[in-house]
């Protein structure tokens, strides 16, 4: 199945969480989008996806509830689930397995990791579709599971990892063990394992060398193989799934994570099994019958008629498409389906392009071709007809995303260059403004004075917004370059700290940090790491109330560099979090006199994503707001750069 013939369904109450998975995934033309559990339902019952990205935490109905509503259809219960979530816990990533989820990928996403891992979902969803030629009837009974425990390899030079991985997952099978790649080999080609469970690194043959050549046969293109590894990196991960591995985990790994891994992949695989089976007795089942019950499977609309001109034989597809029943259709005139819109397909010619409107108002939309034999009464003519209504839809919807996603960057663009274009007067009026209040030859009256002062704050203000547009302008259309470098956290701390003082001064709210002097060094662009301390304090002293405090604190957790911007401030409700990153939006409080256009915040975020960070928000009414930053921790520095 090419990219172009997947069908994703994209599910987040957030669009641009939406807007930035689709991006990563642009490969896949056919992209769905659903805000709600409500709607996601309803968009795959409406056109089956191949694959579904969905969040977990979503008003109304969650993710959760989405998913069970999926397994619950006959026709969707198949469809692999890839929960996407910002709450990383063992605990949900469990249920999350245990509900039925393909896999469990946690934000910020990186795109390296998305996309190979939903190629590797795609990839094991074909191979159990794949079985599916003989059109086994959804919700059919498959044969029962084999009495025998299903057996399991473990592959790992280290004998320690074998035993702690056999613990670990004990009682789900009948356990081998390989010491090195090429006795894995040998031991899988005479052992026909259900899975495999392969360490990256061994001193002969690799785990990818292991992988990619147990792949390459047939015997072994069913069989799932778990990579475990402390070599957890993005693009070791990326080659092993794409190398053929059905899934990727990193130790230390959590025993409960790993089991409902295990045990998903090894009950995908009975099922995969059982449909083999059950394919293959279907296939021997119809092996001497007519002709007619092998065109009754087929995905296109096939109908015959006779001399006459009445129906004889139309498969499933063609009372689907017509909308009759199959008992009813024979003996019905072929003008009553399909009135003259065949009247310009010919026997033998290449396909036409119909369309017809049916009795119930639906209209459809076919490509149509004939084949006749015979002559006079005992003529037979078959005409095949391929809906192509979806496909246009698709082409049409593809036409209008992309004129959409054209209007949005020259839009970005546009307002970067006006921005731009403003900047030039702006600091023209700046200078002279400032020219005129520092002229101690020729002073103005004090009451002139305080006028400029108000000019030179409201010019200031706007080169402030302009600076916001421009960075907005920058990363949408991915411009911002981040200059990335050990930088010590606990200086720009201080530094931002003392650039907003007289700010929290004159609003009477106290700043401080648990900054000890110590230098703790994080991997980002210190400017830019800069200008986020300095957005966030702002809000922190604006949002808050006299006597208030605001705090920063800095230290190092599970190998990242935290810091968080604390306050006592007014807080926000669950409502004013769903809109807090919108730009322009102030979330109710514009009557107060908190100067701002309410970017800050979304370039914030896209600062600290750009930097491979992670930003986080808890927030009550009436207690305050935690805004949380996490960036990789340069452990290796011992001082802060000069």
């Amino acid at each position: 199945m090419s990219p172009q013939e997947v069908r994703l369904l994209l599910v987040d109450d957030d669009p641009s969480a939406i807007h930035s998975m689709s991006g990563m995934l642009a490969q896949y033309e056919d992209q769905r989008f659903a805000t709600s559990g409500e709607a996601a339902l309803r968009i795959a019952r409406e056109a089956r996806p191949d694959l579904i990205l969905l969040d977990v935490d979503m008003p109304g109905m969650t993710g959760f509830d989405v998913c069970a509503a999926l397994k619950a259809d006959p026709v969707l219960a198949d469809v692999p689930v890839i929960f996407v979530t910002s709450h990383d816990t063992d605990e949900l990533e469990v249920r999350a397995l245990g509900e039925g989820g393909a896999d469990f990928i946690t934000k910020p996403l990186v795109a390296m990791q998305l996309t190979s891992r939903v190629r590797a979902r795609l990839r094991g969803n074909l191979q159990f579709e794949s079985l599916e030629h003989g059109r086994l009837a959804v919700g059919a009974p498959l044969p029962a599971a084999s009495l025998r425990a299903p057996r399991i390899l473990i592959v790992d030079d280290d004998v320690a990892a074998i035993h702690v991985l056999k613990h670990v997952l004990d009682g789900m099978g009948e356990f081998h063990f390989a010491k090195s790649g090429a006795q894995a080999l040998d031991l899988a080609r005479s052992l026909e394992p259900q899975l495999i469970l392969l360490d990256a690194h061994m001193p002969d043959l690799d785990g990818f060398t292991v992988c990619s050549t147990l792949k390459r046969e047939p015997a072994f293109e069913r069989v799932p193989i778990v990579f475990v590894t402390r070599f957890s990196d993005p693009e070791n991960e990326t080659r092993a799934l794409d190398l053929g591995a059905a899934d990727f985990v990193a130790k230390p790994y959590t025993a409960a994570v790993l089991q409902a891994r295990v045990r998903n992949l090894l009950e995908l695989g009975r099922r995969t099994e059982a449909r083999h089976q059950a394919i293959q007795a279907h296939w021997r089942r119809i092996g001497d019958a007519r002709v007619a019950a092998i065109v009754a499977g087929v995905a296109e609309a096939i109908v015959s008629h006779d001399g006459e001109g009445n129906v004889v034989l139309a498969n499933a597809a063609a009372c689907l498409m017509f909308g009759l029943n199959p008992a009813a259709v024979v003996g019905v005139p072929m003008g009553t389906l399909l009135g003259d819109a065949l009247r310009n397909v010919h026997a033998g010619a290449p396909p036409v392009r119909i369309s017809h409107r049916r009795a119930d108002g639906v209209t459809v939309v076919a490509e149509a071709s004939a084949s006749r034999i015979g002559e006079g009464p005992a003529r037979l003519t078959t005409w095949m007809l391929r809906d192509v209504g979806d496909r246009e839809r698709l082409e049409e919807s593809a036409r209008a995303r992309i004129e959409a996603e054209a209007a949005s960057r020259t839009k970005t663009l546009m307002m970067a260059y006006i921005a731009h274009e403003m900047g030039n007067p702006l600091n023209g009026l700046l200078g002279f403004a400032q020219l005129m209040a520092g002229d101690h030859e020729h002073p103005i009256p004090t009451v002139q004075a305080q006028r400029l002062e108000h000019i030179v704050t409201s010019g200031r203000r706007l080169e402030a917004l302009m600076r916001d547009v421009l960075d907005l302008g920058r990363f949408e259309v991915g411009k911002l370059t981040m200059n990335l470098a050990p930088t010590d956290m606990a200086r720009c701390v201080k530094a931002a700290i003392a650039a907003v003082s007289e700010q929290g001064r004159l609003r009477g709210v106290t700043l401080s940090s648990s900054c000890n002097g110590q230098p703790i060094l994080a991997t980002v662009d210190a400017d830019r790491i800069h200008q986020c301390l300095l957005n966030l304090l702002t809000n922190a002293i604006k949002y808050n109330r006299v006597g208030g405090w605001a705090r920063v604190d800095v230290e190092v957790v599970a190998g990242e560099v935290r810091i968080a911007v604390v306050d006592n401030g007014q807080g926000m409700d669950g409502r004013q979090l769903q809109h807090l990153f919108e730009p322009f939006n102030r979330l109710g409080r514009q009557a107060e006199a908190t100067p701002g256009a309410g970017m800050g915040l979304l370039i914030t975020r896209q600062l600290v994503t750009a930097m491979h960070g992670r930003l986080r928000v808890e927030s009550e009414p009436g207690s305050g707001s935690r805004f949380t930053m996490d960036f990789p921790h340069d452990g290796h520095s011992a001082a802060a750069p000069d």
